[in-house]
């Protein structure tokens, strides 16, 4: 059973602008989203936030950014992948 929670960002820094929309404003939070590469988590404007709006990112940065979840997590991208199949979401392990 997975001893950690792939979608907790308590370790994940909190960025200046927001990543869909660019706004630097207060209250911004970080949010994950589930891509078919794993988790990743990203830095979001309330506006943003509210509107479910997931940041457009190439393939390459969408791994980079979930190879810096799996860091934040203290997890390597496999142990989150494995995470992943055990509840169920994304590619078997």
């Amino acid at each position: 059973m997975t001893a950690f929670d792939v979608f907790n960002t308590e370790a994940c820094p909190v960025g200046f602008r927001c990543e869909v929309c660019g706004d630097a404003t207060d209250g911004m939070a970080v949010v994950t989203a589930i891509t078919p590469l794993g988790v990743l988590c990203v830095t979001v404007c309330p506006r943003c936030g509210d509107a479910d709006m997931a940041p457009p990112v190439s393939i390459g940065a969408a791994a980079k950014l979930v190879a810096q979840h799996a860091q934040h997590l203290g997890v390597t991208a496999d142990e989150m992948r494995d995470a992943l199949a055990e509840l169920h979401i994304g590619g078997e392990a």
